[in-house]
């Protein structure tokens, strides 16, 4: 998706591998064909294949939004914002001197619609009264039609102007004479507007690595997470698969954008979560007050505004008093939802119902219509310890000890579950260590994730086979980083790089066909047999968090949080000197460089002990500044 941090679902742009483009969803498509020299299409925009192409992010000098290139073995062609409704399209063309390339305007597209009206005047094409599009030079030829009628792939009405109610008009520009196009489009009517506050869809990170795929991956996540959001609210993934703030996805978001330097942006989404309890397409979600907590709690701590704090402490105490309600339920709790759900659900009694009784000390709660008891709980701590985290910041000591208090009761139960059946649920390996510490005997755990990974992955350690809940495979590489192997979360990060949803693009994907839908794909001439749910922002959230922490995170699992810097740098990269400059912590910001095998951090907050990753030498020289 190509599309302005902010704008509704109806203006976010799409784009599919090859550079075929619709401007905003159920709109038109614009495609490019390439033909011999009578006219026999030999290949177009939407049919290359991926090893035919080369995409990538492209952030231009000044420009909010990055743009897409894509090279293939008959043009460059790059899409980019231009600002005030606009789009344009930088081309290149590579053709060979008996091949022709053409400019296709249809209503089948990426995310097309109907094109009933047409009309070519004073050398610009006006769509549905809506659009207008320039192009630069003039093409050698303009052919406009209907598709219903013959040979229309070679022909044209010979006429300007097109109307038709059915709405499958075309309009075909020849591109001759010159190999350097520019076509700008415009929306005329209604431009894409954001209520959002901006600067830039990069990381407000510096970084210095000798892995440029690294980088990119890394910087794609931010720009991809931002693009998805609607007003100041997230998706889980493509909003118009998913029209709908969901609370558990929304939560990584928010805390992935902060901790990549995107911490007003993260603010600004925190409203709903501070203001509702449940949210999302299934209801009321246990697992729902925990995970807003630790998102609120992430973003304030990094702010370190008094104001923001004072903001959110009713709404973080009603929550962190609703968890040790849901513990204490000795009947089945139920709690409003606001917003809309997954119409396959509407029908259902339990949407509104939290959890059943507890049990052992746990709160048996509801999450994806399951009862993945250790997962709620897991959350539920976090949430907890991030109260506290609050509690103490505006002196409420009393309240910040209690919820110290249970959260280490509930710390216990969940480690007794933990031999139990309980564990068996795959969410389980998705939050223990990374991103709640409920974990108590990090041996055990690693052994049940071992006994896990052998069942999803070959011998070469990469997965064997496609996963449908991507951001649990990206999760569970996660532990793997913060138990100190590295190694086995590159083996996952380096799949997923390799099975991009559309490729060079760090683009990921959820499920089986449309997952969750509202549907409003079924309103588009465009994706109609979708193979899963993409892009994926839940997914995309757990990549950047992932990356992050790969470069420095902080280690939770004892009494006082220790920084640990450089946890997932490969051998291969010691040999070159390196940098970070401000990671964003929950007790600072973090700079460090690596040079002539000497370490030097810089913590810009709260002191803490700092430690380097698993592949730095034992006795590496390290330099703390605070």
């Amino acid at each position: 998706m190509l599309a302005v941090p902010g704008c509704s679902e109806a203006g976010k742009g799409y784009h599919e591998p090859g550079g075929s483009f619709s401007p905003s969803f159920a709109s038109f498509g614009i495609s490019l064909w390439v033909t011999d020299d009578d006219g026999k299409i030999l290949a177009t925009s939407d049919s290359l294949r991926s090893d035919e192409m080369e995409q990538k992010l492209v952030w231009r000098t000044n420009g909010k939004l990055p743009a897409i290139q894509t090279e293939t073995p008959y043009y460059r062609a790059r899409w980019s914002f231009a600002g005030d409704g606009g789009w344009q399209l930088d081309l290149d063309l590579a053709t060979e001197h008996d091949k022709r390339v053409a400019l296709v305007i249809r209503s089948v597209g990426p995310a097309g619609g109907p094109v009933r009206l047409l009309d070519w005047h004073n050398q610009q094409l006006r769509i549905n009264e809506r659009w207008s599009l320039r192009l630069n030079p003039q093409p050698a030829a303009v052919s406009i039609g209907d598709e219903s009628v013959e040979n229309w792939k070679v022909s044209g009405s010979g006429l300007n102007r097109y109307t038709s109610s059915e709405g499958w008009g075309f309009a075909r520009f020849e591109l001759r004479g010159t190999k350097v196009w520019t076509v700008t489009l415009r929306d005329n009517l209604f431009p894409a507007t954001t209520p959002l506050a901006f600067s830039s869809t990069l990381a407000g990170i510096e970084l210095n690595l000798p892995d440029p795929k690294f980088t990119n991956s890394l910087q794609a996540q931010v720009a991809h997470l931002m693009m998805g959001l609607v007003g100041a609210e997230t998706r889980p993934g493509d909003p118009n698969n998913y029209p709908l703030n969901w609370l558990r996805d929304g939560a990584y978001a928010i805390v992935a954008l902060a901790r990549a330097g995107q911490a007003e942006v993260a603010k600004q989404l925190c409203r709903p979560f501070a203001e509702h309890d449940f949210f999302g397409g299934f209801g009321s979600e246990a697992d729902g007050p925990g995970l807003a907590i630790w998102a609120l709690e992430e973003v304030a701590a990094e702010a370190r505004e008094p104001e923001f704090d004072r903001w959110l402490w009713p709404h973080v105490r009603r929550k962190a008093e609703l968890i040790l309600e849901m513990r204490a339920a000795t009947e089945p709790l139920r709690r409003p939802y606001v917003g809309p759900i997954v119409p396959l659900h509407t029908n259902r009694t339990d949407l509104d119902l939290v959890c059943d009784p507890a049990k052992d000390g746990l709160i048996s709660g509801r999450m994806d219509w399951h009862r993945p008891i250790l997962f709620v709980n897991a959350a539920s701590y976090r949430g907890l310890r991030d109260a506290a985290e609050l509690a103490g910041r505006l002196g409420k000591d009393s309240d910040a000890q209690d919820w110290r208090d249970r959260a280490a009761e509930l710390k216990q139960a969940w480690a007794k579950a933990f031999h139990s059946a309980e564990a068996d649920d795959e969410r389980t390996f998705i939050c223990g260590l990374y991103p709640t510490w409920v974990v108590s005997d990090q041996e055990v755990y690693q052994k049940k994730l071992a006994e896990r990974r052998a069942r999803s992955h070959d011998r070469e350690d990469r997965l064997n086979e496609k996963p449908l809940w991507t951001y649990f495979n990206i999760a569970q590489a996660h532990q793997w980083l913060v138990l100190d192997r590295p190694d086995k979360a590159w083996n996952d990060l380096s799949w997923f790089w390799d099975n991009q949803a559309s490729p060079g693009l760090f683009t990921w994907w959820e499920g089986k066909g449309e997952e969750n839908t509202l549907h409003r794909w079924e309103l588009a001439r465009g994706w109609v047999a979708p193979p899963h749910v993409t892009p994926h922002y839940w997914t995309a959230a757990e990549m950047l968090l992932l990356q992050l922490d790969m470069l420095a995170y902080l280690d939770e699992s004892g009494d006082e949080p220790a920084l640990v810097i450089g946890a997932g740098i490969p051998k291969e990269w010691l040999g070159v000197a390196m940098g970070v400059k401000g990671l964003a912590t929950r007790l600072g910001k973090v700079d460090w460089e690596w040079r002539k095998g000497r370490m030097t951090v810089r913590l810009r907050g709260e002191k803490c002990a700092v430690k380097l990753g698993p592949t730095f030498p034992a006795d590496t020289p390290v330099k703390v500044r605070h």
